[in-house]
């Protein structure tokens, strides 16, 4: 997460931040994974019983669960 926010805050970008849509673009993708990253380091069953939505909406943003 850390990462992801350094990412998000520097200057230095992919793509320059002034192009219309797709400047941001990789700042997204990269929160995005960071996200889905800290999510999968929660215990499933712990991140479905504090899900206030639909249990498949994080389902299938989460994939499928991983064997350990």
């Amino acid at each position: 997460m850390g990462i992801a926010l350094i990412w998000v805050l520097s200057p230095i970008d992919l793509i320059p931040e002034f192009l219309p849509v797709i400047g941001p673009l990789d700042d997204v993708v990269v929160v995005a994974l960071a996200l889905r990253y800290a999510a999968r380091q929660v215990p499933r069953s712990v991140l479905l019983e504090a899900w206030p939505a639909n249990p498949s909406i994080i389902e299938r943003l989460l994939g499928p669960e991983l064997a350990a």
